[in-house]
């Protein structure tokens, strides 16, 4: 390996360390709520986006990495709720033991099920989409009908211990959510970027030349099953302690898989930070438009947002973002300055809302108008030299040129 590659990888190693130590750091104040001069309401929204950023990065590391659409991401939400519940109502188990057995009960069970279904080939396409969709399912009748489990009644949550420092109740959330959700992230861009992610990547184009090619198909979509089935699970386990009454329905409804399909789809699955957006921007729509009165509307206007995305960006918000960044900074800032000079600077996640958004908007942008209009007149940039580059910025370079002798 030559030496400015070494070097480079050190760079982002080093970017990488000063992230995941900055972002960690915001969970070991002596007290969240005054460090960040939050509310309470604040501290329970930002559990939540840690919260869905889990859910959504441990189902793409599976199913958007290896392109396999899985509608049984409640199974191993569910199992984690019931994993909390079962072990601190019968044995008082305290949360920092609960989230490790809880990440092994899913892991198990997802290479459980994998073990079935990727040993029968004719188990894949739209037949594993149908057999995920029975499993979360089926599991939710088992425990709605097992009376050592539930037997249908529900689950109170006792108070669960936690270590003194973790602080109140929303304050733990807030922490713990902060610290799975950097592993998720972290565990996501691991796979993503070593020899099994590639390996996924060649399966979703074509699996059966991958396996012809020598891939190990069936290793990869086991290992990569049970790490999103762990995943799904901890965070699930994080979940009951805010449920506090568990229910057969709120542990393995729809919800979960309905959301983490729309963020992983409208963030783009084939990049490890494609849920991580698709998360922060749905589910903060989401609390906006439940905040204003239109909860009812939520599903609408999210759907709406999804075909829009779809239509618009084919592979997702993060591809275009890697190559229109400036103008979406540029974009995002603008909705921000405007709200802060009408002195409309006190909702926070008013304000990230309206960033979002403004980025997006230009992201959608058709490529021949952004070339053309917005990269040459907003965002200069140097041409790249022929044939270096990505292939989008080669063709943003050519069609600048060819907008030039217009």
């Amino acid at each position: 390996m030559t030496a400015p590659r070494v070097a480079g990888k050190r760079r982002r190693g080093i970017k990488i360390a000063l992230g995941v130590g900055g972002v960690l750091a915001l969970g070991v104040f002596p007290n969240v709520r005054e460090a960040l001069g939050a509310s309470t309401y604040m501290l329970v929204f930002l559990y939540f986006v840690f919260f869905w950023t889990v859910q959504a990065t441990s189902w793409n590391i599976f199913s958007g990495y290896a392109g396999y659409l899985n509608f049984g991401q409640n199974a191993f939400y569910g199992i984690g709720v019931y994993t909390t519940a079962l072990l601190v109502e019968h044995w008082g188990v305290p949360l920092l033991a609960v989230l490790p057995l809880a990440a092994a009960t899913g892991f198990i069970a997802s290479i459980l099920a994998g073990l079935l279904v990727f040993r029968l080939r004719t188990l894949e396409g739209e037949i594993f989409a149908l057999f995920t969709l029975a499993l979360g399912l089926g599991l939710g009748l088992v425990v709605s009908n097992v009376g050592a489990i539930d037997g249908g009644q529900g689950i109170v949550l006792p108070d669960i211990s936690y270590p003194e420092w973790l602080g109140s109740t929303n304050e733990m959330l807030y922490r713990v959510g902060l610290v799975l959700a950097v592993i998720a992230i972290l565990v996501a861009r691991y796979v993503q970027r070593s020899r099994m992610g590639y390996g996924l990547a060649a399966i979703r184009d074509d699996e059966h030349v991958a396996r012809t090619l020598g891939v190990p198909t069936f290793r990869y979509k086991l290992a990569a099953f049970g790490i999103g089935g762990a995943l799904a699970a901890a965070s699930g386990a994080l979940q009951a302690v805010l449920i506090s009454f568990v229910t057969p329905a709120s542990a393995f409804g729809p919800e979960v898989p309905m959301f983490v399909i729309l963020m992983s789809f409208i963030g783009g699955r084939r990049h490890w930070m494609g849920p991580v957006i698709g998360a922060v921007l749905i589910f903060t729509l989401s609390d906006r438009l439940t905040n204003v009165g239109l909860a009812e509307a939520n599903n609408l206007i999210i759907g709406i947002l999804l075909i829009v995305v779809v239509v618009g960006l084919r592979s997702g918000i993060v591809d275009q973002l890697m190559v229109r960044w400036r103008a979406a900074a540029i974009a995002a800032a603008i909705p921000l300055v405007a709200l802060v000079t009408l002195g409309r600077a006190s909702d926070v996640i008013g304000l990230m809302l309206w960033a979002m958004l403004g980025a997006l908007a230009i992201l959608l942008v058709p490529q021949s108008v952004y070339v053309r209009y917005v990269r040459r007149g907003v965002v200069p940039a140097a041409e790249p030299a022929a044939g270096r580059g990505s292939p989008e910025e080669r063709l943003e370079a050519l069609a600048a040129k060819d907008g030039r002798h217009d």
